[in-house]
């Protein structure tokens, strides 16, 4: 696995919960709008990702299970103290 999917997979559970907060804590917005803006904020976000050579690295299978388990652990928790 490259670091550029470990990154990528971030980037997809930073924005669900970032658009989720802002979505019930901020604006309720249309359920359309929200899709949109997610999928922009994902798609611009990867394609920043594409742009530095250095995560093309292959990462090991440990670091790979530690950050995606992380990550999970994450959004569990994000969404369990904000009440999301």
């Amino acid at each position: 696995m490259k670091r550029k999917n470990l990154v990528n997979g971030m980037i997809l559970a930073l924005s669900v919960v970032l658009i989720r907060f802002i979505d019930v804590r901020i604006y309720d917005m249309n359920l359309v709008v929200t899709l949109l803006i997610l999928g922009a904020l994902i798609y611009g976000a990867m394609r920043i990702v594409e742009r530095f050579p250095s995560l093309e690295e292959p990462v090991s299978k440990q670091t790979s299970f530690t950050v995606n388990t992380l990550v999970i652990l994450f959004i569990f928790l994000v969404f369990f103290i904000f009440k999301l």
